[in-house]
């Protein structure tokens, strides 16, 4: 039985993780998530924690027309500096609450100096705390977002990236005509622009989404939650799709939906 008040330092990453001096290049920090696959960055001073970058806030600049000359800018100009941040003691439903209430989906671990001792994401409640949870026979409909925005596999780099800030998504489906034959990430998209750096700002705009599309992992909408949860637990891209008949897109999970949903559950464990 998991146990709401234990601290999260069993839970979060700790000693060995990514971080960021504030005075390098954006570039050098886009590098970093896409090379490891990570959606936040602590931004450091020395070893102390002075900021937060996520993935949202480089997806910003390739919105810009002069985004190759700003990916060569301090990390400083693009970080957030009012960073929530934990304590490792800290109980397990306090960082989810917080987590939530903040919508964000990665709190830095410090300790009492400020120095960073490690994260907590979503990601981490996917694989160490979501699993823990008694989630019944319910399907995985009922817990996936269901006004799924899907795009073409002709939509261009530059629309996808507007899109993706308009929704405030991090994933976007590609279907041709209802069938889902792809995914487009935000860090595939940070990826795909690291490598194209020198057409950033000249004809990598017009690029169609089937360039730099990915693989994607789901489950018939059949599933139950919990088969879906597994699913996305393995999915490299951080979602899972519900599908129909002919791959038809009926849904999808992310890692965002289970920090919500765990965040329920977990408070409602706390209740005598």
């Amino acid at each position: 039985m998991l146990d709401p008040t234990r601290e999260i330092k069993y839970f979060a990453k700790l000693g060995w993780i990514k971080v960021i001096d504030l005075n390098k290049p954006l570039r050098d920090a886009v590098k970093v998530m896409v090379e490891n696959k990570i959606r936040h960055l602590p931004v450091v001073d020395g070893d102390k924690l002075v900021g937060f970058l996520s993935v949202k806030d480089a997806i910003d600049v390739l919105d810009s027309y002069n985004a190759k000359e700003l990916l060569r800018e301090k990390v400083s100009k693009f970080m957030s500096d009012k960073v929530i941040a934990a304590r490792p003691d800290e109980p397990l439903w306090e960082t989810l609450k917080v987590m939530v209430e903040a919508d964000v989906g990665a709190l830095p671990i410090v300790d009492d100096e400020g120095k960073v001792l490690g994260v907590f994401t979503e990601r981490d409640v996917v694989l160490t705390v979501a699993p823990e949870i008694d989630w019944g026979d319910v399907e995985a409909l009922k817990y996936a977002t269901t006004n799924v925005k899907v795009i073409e596999p002709t939509t261009t780099f530059s629309d996808v990236v507007e899109i993706m800030k308009e929704y405030n998504i991090r994933h976007l489906p590609v279907v041709q005509g209802k069938s889902a034959i792809g995914m487009v990430t935000a860090l595939g998209i940070l990826g795909f622009a690291l490598k194209n750096e020198k057409r950033l700002d000249k004809d990598l705009p017009a690029e169609p989404a089937r360039s730099f599309m990915e693989d994607f992992v789901y489950v018939p909408d059949t599933s139950k939650f919990v088969e879906a949860l597994d699913a996305l637990a393995r999915s490299p891209n951080d979602a899972v799709l519900v599908l129909g008949e002919d791959k038809e897109v009926k849904g999808i999970i992310t890692d965002r939906d289970v920090l919500r949903l765990t965040a329920k559950e977990v408070e409602r464990l706390l209740r005598p």
